[in-house]
C-alpha cells in the first residue's frame, strides 16, 4: 500500500478495502484512525507552524523597535555631548574675550589717555549704529529733565538712568545742593543752569538725585559735631546751604547713629533742594500751573534701588525701585 498524501485518497482507499473484502472492515477502520490521528497531527504542526511565523514577525518587529529606540538614543546622547562640547567652547571662548578685555583695561587702566582714546572709539561705533539720531540731535536738542546730581564720580545719572544724550541737561555739584533763590555765597552757575533749561529749553521735569554714603553730607554732618572745619572758604560757603537741615537731622535724630544720621540728611538735603526750586520764580509759575513737575531721587550704591519721590506743593508717597 503506497503512501497516502491526503484525506480524500484516505477515504478512497478505504472504501475500496471494504468493498473489495468486507472482512477488512476492521483493518480499514484501523486504517482511518491512522489516517485522522496524522491529519491531526498535520494540523497541529501547521498550527505551530503559523504560531512561529507570527512569534517571529513579532520578534523582527521588537528587534526593530529596539533598534530605532537605541539609535534615538544615541542620536540623543551624541547631540547632547555635541551641544555640551559647543557650550564647553563657547564659554572657554567667552572667558578668553574676557581675559582679553580685562588685559586690555589692565593695560588702559595704566595709560589713562589710552583709556580716553579707547572710550572715544566705543562711543563712535554706538554713535554710527545711531547716525541719524545724533545727526538729529546735533541739530536741535529739547531734553525733558533738568537734573541735580552729586559730582560724586561714582553716580553717573545718565548712566544710573539710562538716558540716551540729549534727554537731560545734567548739574553736578558737592552734596546735590540747589541754593535758594538769590542766597549770597552761592554759585550763580546753578541758577544760570536752571534758568536756561525752564525758559529756554522748556523742561518739563526737574529731578534731584541724592545717594548713600554722599561725601559732602558727611562732611557736613562731621562738621556740625564736631563744630569745627577744616575746608576751604569757598567749600564751607557751598555746604552753608544745608547745614540748617543738618542741624535739624542731628536734633530729630539725635538717637541714631552718626550712619543713620547721614541717611536721613542725605535725604532731607535732596527735599530741601526740592523746596529751594520753589523759591525761583520762573519755576515757581510753571510749577503751579503744571507745566513742570518737581522729582526727588535717591540711589542705594550697595543695593542698587533708586527711590523716587515728587513734589507738588506737597510730597507723594515715595516709591522704591528694585
Amino acid at each position: 500500500m503506497g503512501k497516502i498524501t491526503c484525506l480524500e485518497e484516505g477515504f478512497a482507499e478505504v472504501q475500496t478495502l471494504v468493498s473489495c473484502c468486507p472482512r477488512l472492515e476492521h483493518f480499514a477502520l484501523k486504517k482511518l484512525e491512522k489516517l485522522v490521528k496524522e491529519l491531526e497531527l498535520k494540523v497541529k504542526i501547521c498550527k505551530e507552524w503559523e504560531e512561529l511565523k507570527i512569534k517571529e514577525h513579532e520578534l523582527k518587529e521588537m528587534i526593530e523597535l529596539k533598534k530605532e529606540i537605541l539609535d534615538l538614543k544615541l542620536h540623543k546622547e551624541l547631540k547632547e555631548i555635541k551641544c555640551k562640547r559647543e557650550a564647553c567652547e563657547a564659554h572657554l571662548h567667552e572667558e578668553l574675550e574676557e581675559f582679553k578685555e580685562k588685559a586690555e583695561l589692565i593695560r588702559h587702566a595704566i595709560n589713562p589717555i589710552e583709556k580716553i582714546k579707547r572710550g572715544f572709539q566705543e562711543f563712535k561705533i554706538h554713535f554710527e549704529e545711531k547716525k541719524e539720531y545724533y545727526e538729529k540731535l546735533a541739530e536741535c536738542h529739547k531734553p525733558k529733565f533738568l537734573i541735580f546730581s552729586d559730582c560724586d564720580s561714582r553716580v553717573d545719572p545718565c548712566k544710573i538712568l539710562n538716558l540716551e544724550l540729549g534727554e537731560a541737561i545734567v548739574v553736578r555739584n558737592v552734596g546735590c545742593l540747589v541754593a535758594a533763590y538769590g542766597q549770597e555765597g552761592t554759585c550763580p552757575s546753578a541758577h544760570a543752569a536752571i534758568e536756561y533749561a525752564v525758559k529756554e529749553l522748556k523742561v518739563e521735569h526737574i529731578l534731584v538725585i541724592g545717594h548713600t554714603k554722599c561725601d559732602a553730607i558727611q562732611s557736613l554732618m562731621k562738621a556740625h559735631h564736631e563744630e569745627k572745619s577744616d575746608f576751604s572758604e569757598h567749600f564751607s560757603n557751598w555746604l552753608k546751604i544745608g547745614e540748617h537741615t543738618c542741624k535739624q537731622v542731628k536734633e530729630v535724630h539725635s538717637s541714631k547713629s552718626f550712619e543713620e544720621q547721614c541717611t536721613v540728611c542725605e535725604k532731607e538735603c535732596v527735599n530741601l533742594s526740592m523746596q529751594n526750586l520753589l523759591t525761583y520764580p520762573f519755576v515757581k509759575e510753571p510749577v503751579a500751573a503744571k507745566k513742570i513737575s518737581i522729582h526727588a531721587g535717591y540711589y542705594d550704591m550697595h543695593s542698587c534701588a533708586f527711590a523716587h519721590w515728587s513734589l507738588d506743593f506737597n510730597y507723594t508717597e515715595s516709591r522704591n525701585y528694585h
